[in-house]
């Protein structure tokens, strides 16, 4: 019993770790250069986290972001 505790727990954090994204990962997800995205942080259009010295990024807000900024023709939208 005591174990599964441990395990579940376990799980738990390896799923919120990966959500938790470097700069370099957080560019590399928005296809972005780390210079472009760094910038983006810098103006202050993409959120941030500081632990120590380092940012991190969540990515269901990068995710977010993402989908918020259409890009393209859609079909359904052509009149």
């Amino acid at each position: 019993m005591k174990e599964k505790k441990v395990n579940e727990s376990i799980s738990s954090f390896t799923f919120e770790y990966k959500e938790i994204l470097t700069t370099t990962e957080a560019a590399f997800y928005m296809g972005k250069s780390v210079s472009s995205f760094f910038n983006d942080v810098s103006n202050g259009k993409i959120p941030y986290y500081k632990f120590g010295r380092s940012n991190r990024y969540l990515k269901s807000e990068l995710r977010e972001l993402l989908l918020s900024q259409p890009r393209g023709v859609r079909n359904d939208k052509v009149q």
